[in-house]
């Protein structure tokens, strides 16, 4: 099991509210999905040479350009605080930004000599956007492939008792600036480099079946009674 941040999510929205919520056409007809995970195809918004908003299906895990092969370990987060400046992500983060639209995602906790997964949503609403970085770069066999990164900060009030960082989520009144910024004058995205404020997200336990990526469907995102008191 994968249990690093931010590394399962879901999205269960139809293919339709994609295309109205990011203002793209939307040509796949996929079905919802309760248990994404790292090296598998993702949904992602980015920006074309024409300077407008595209869907792309991508391969969840960054291989930087002058990689020659993929990472063992995928990188499939990367801390917001130093993207900038990291080799791997920097010219992602000045050119490559883009949006990876999600309903929710989960986090482990230890309980006992075990962990106990979490489905972490909005508060309010649904579909939402985490900020990532994708790059192009080669497959094995010598051909391109677009790969992606989730962006992550410190976590706030809500999710600081699950982990210590969380996703970056960017509003929607914010989706064209993340996308559209030139790359000098990134700085000016730092504010939206943080966490949610309190209240934004909902947590609550599911079952430990989603701890293995074979497991899919809407019964991943069902609340559990962990107790009697629970």
């Amino acid at each position: 099991m994968l249990h690093c941040m931010c590394g399962r999510y879901y999205l269960k929205s139809p293919p339709a509210e994609l295309a109205a919520q990011f203002n793209v056409d939307v040509r796949d007809n996929f079905p919802p999905r309760y248990n994404i995970a790292p090296t598998q195809p993702i949904a992602i918004i980015r920006q074309n040479a024409r300077r407008r908003p595209e869907y792309a299906l991508v391969r969840w895990g960054f291989v930087p350009e002058w990689k020659k092969t993929p990472e063992t370990r995928p990188l499939i987060n990367a801390r917001s605080e130093t993207a900038a400046e990291k080799p791997t992500f920097r010219n992602a983060m000045k050119r490559r930004r883009c949006l990876i639209p999600a309903d929710g995602f989960y986090e482990w906790k230890a309980a006992g000599r075990e962990k106990q997964p979490y489905a972490i949503r909005r508060a309010k609403g649904s579909l939402f956007a985490f900020a990532g970085l994708w790059e192009t770069a080669m497959d094995p066999g010598g051909g391109e492939m677009d790969t992606a990164a989730i962006l992550t900060t410190g976590a706030g009030e809500d999710l600081k008792a699950l982990h210590r960082r969380e996703p970056v989520v960017i509003p929607a009144e914010d989706y064209a600036r993340w996308l559209e910024t030139d790359e000098r004058d990134i700085a000016q995205l730092e504010s939206l480099l943080a966490p949610g404020p309190a209240g934004s997200w909902e947590t609550f336990p599911v079952s430990k079946d989603v701890g293995n990526v074979r497991n899919d469907g809407p019964r991943l995102i069902e609340r559990v009674r962990l107790s009697l008191f629970d």
